[in-house]
C-alpha cells in the first residue's frame, strides 16, 4: 500500500516541524476551549464550519513522511475547514506526556500513539473520550476503540511465506508455521525486547488454544512452543530488516508487519500472507490529559476518521483506513495488504490492548530472557534495492512498549 506520492508541501511542513518546539509552548494559547456541546453530534468526517475559529492546537504525531501524509489528509483540511490554527509537532513521546501531565503544563493536545500505552494511562495520562463527540459508527470490526483511544490507522501482523518455495503446499495456519518437518525453512520473528502484541498468541495459538482463551496469556506455555522451532528461529529488530529477510532469501517465513512485506514484494520478493489469525493492530488517537482543547481535540479526531480523509491517509501513508466507507485507490497488489478489508478482518485477532499495557514488563523480560536463551542468530542487515517513499516504520519510544523502527 505504499505510496508513490510525495506530498507538494513537504518543504513547508518539514520547516514547520523545525520551528515546532517554540511554536509548542504556545499550545493553547488562544481563546479558551469550546463547549462540548458546541462540537457535539457532528457526523464522522465533519465539523462545524468555524467552529473552532480562534483556537490554537497541537496534533503530534511520528513525523517524517509519515506525518506529512495525516497533515496533508487529516490536519490541514480540519483546520481549514474549523478555522482551528493546528501547530504540528513530532515526534510523540511517552516520557514527554508524562511530564507534561506530572508538571500541569500540557502544551500537546491530540496525540497519534499506540493502544497499550494509552489503555494503560487511560484517565492518567490521558483524558477520557467523549462519543457525543466522536462518532464511531463506522469503525471496522477488530478496531474497537476504548475510553480514552480510538483507532487512527490499521495494519496487520502475522506471518508471510516464500510462494515460489512452498507453492506446492503452502503453509496455511500457525500450526505450520511451527512445524518446520513440513515447512522446513528459516522463520524470522521480533528480536527486540519489547515485542509487538501478537508474539505469545500465535504460539498459543499454534497450540490449539481457542481465540476465546487467549486472556491471561499463559506465558511459560508460549515460550515452551517457541522453544520446539529455536533452531530455525532468525530475529529481526527494525521493520527495514522484516523487508531485507525477505527480498534477500535470509528467511522462508517472516512473521512480520504486513506493509514491510508488501515493500518487499515491490521490490521483487513473492511472499504470501497468511490471514488466517493473524493480528490486526493499530496506531490510536488520543487526547492528553489536562489538554487546554480537550473537546475541541475531540472534533479534530471526528473529523480525522471521516471516510474521504482515511482514504486518502491511506493512499499516502500505505496504512489501512479505519472508516468502513473508505475507498482507497490502491493498485491491486496493495489492495492485497489491506488489512481493513472484511475478507482480512473476519480472519484476524486483536489483541486485548488493556492487557498487554497492565503486563507490558512481565511479557518483556520473559521474551527477553528466552531470546537470550540460545535463541537462533540473528540476521545481519542485507543490502537490498531501494525502498519506497515512506516505507520505514516510524520508531517508538520504548517506554510506550509497542516499537517497529
Amino acid at each position: 500500500m505504499r505510496s508513490s506520492k510525495r506530498p507538494a508541501t513537504l518543504v513547508a511542513l518539514t520547516l514547520a516541524v523545525v520551528v515546532m518546539p517554540a511554536a509548542c509552548a504556545q499550545g493553547g494559547a488562544g481563546k479558551s476551549d469550546v463547549s462540548a456541546d458546541s462540537v457535539a453530534g457532528s457526523s464522522v468526517g465533519s465539523v462545524k464550519a468555524g467552529a473552532l475559529k480562534g483556537t490554537k492546537m497541537t496534533y503530534v504525531s511520528y513525523g517524517g513522511t509519515f506525518q506529512d501524509g495525516q497533515e496533508e489528509a487529516l490536519i490541514r483540511p480540519f483546520a481549514k475547514e474549523s478555522g482551528a490554527t493546528v501547530l504540528p509537532d513530532s515526534p510523540t513521546d511517552n516520557a514527554k506526556v508524562k511530564a507534561q501531565v506530572d508538571s500541569g503544563n500540557v502544551v500537546w493536545d491530540a496525540v497519534d500513539s499506540t493502544p497499550a500505552f494509552v489503555a494503560s494511562e487511560c484517565g492518567k495520562l490521558f483524558e477520557k473520550l467523549d462519543y457525543k463527540i466522536i462518532d464511531t459508527s463506522k469503525l471496522p470490526k477488530n478496531t474497537p476503540p476504548s475510553e480514552c483511544y480510538v483507532p487512527s490507522l490499521a495494519y496487520g501482523y502475522g506471518f508471510f511465506y516464500n510462494a515460489d518455495k512452498y507453492k506446492d503446499a503452502p503453509p496455511q495456519d500457525w500450526s505450520d508455521f511451527f512445524d518446520t518437518k513440513k515447512f522446513p525453512g528459516k522463520r524470522a520473528i521480533d528480536g527486540r525486547s519489547i515485542p509487538t502484541p501478537g508474539v505469545i498468541e500465535a504460539a498459543l495459538l499454534a497450540d490449539g488454544m481457542p481465540e476465546s482463551e487467549l486472556y491471561p496469556l499463559d506465558i511459560d506455555k508460549a515460550l515452551k512452543k517457541w522453544s520446539t522451532i529455536k533452531p530455525s528461529v532468525i530475529t529481526w529488530k527494525t521493520g527495514a530488516q522484516q523487508t531485507q529477510m525477505a527480498e534477500s532469501g535470509a528467511a522462508d517465513m517472516v512473521f512480520a508487519w504486513s506493509g514491510r512485506i508488501y515493500e518487499a514484494n515491490e521490490n521483487g520478493s513473492n511472499f504470501k500472507p497468511v490471514w488466517k489469525d493473524s493480528f490486526t493492530l493499530q496506531d490510536v488517537f488520543a487526547v492528553v490529559k489536562g489538554s487546554k482543547n480537550k473537546n475541541s481535540s475531540m472534533a479534530l479526531i471526528n473529523y480525522a476518521l471521516g471516510s474521504k480523509q482515511q482514504a486518502k491517509m491511506s493512499e499516502l501513508t500505505s496504512y489501512s483506513p479505519v472508516n468502513t466507507d473508505s475507498k482507497p485507490q490502491l493498485s491491486a497488489e496493495a489492495a492485497k495488504f489491506n488489512t481493513t478489508s472484511p475478507e482480512v478482518l473476519e480472519q484476524a485477532v486483536s489483541p486485548d490492548y488493556k492487557y498487554w499495557g497492565d503486563n507490558l514488563d512481565k511479557i518483556s523480560a520473559a521474551w527477553t530472557k528466552w531470546l537470550n536463551q540460545g535463541a537462533g542468530p540473528s540476521s545481519a542487515p542485507v543490502k537490498g534495492r531501494r525502498l519506497p517513499r515512506g516505507s520505514p516504520h516510524r520508531p517508538r519510544d520504548p517506554a510506550g512498549g509497542i516499537a517497529r523502527a
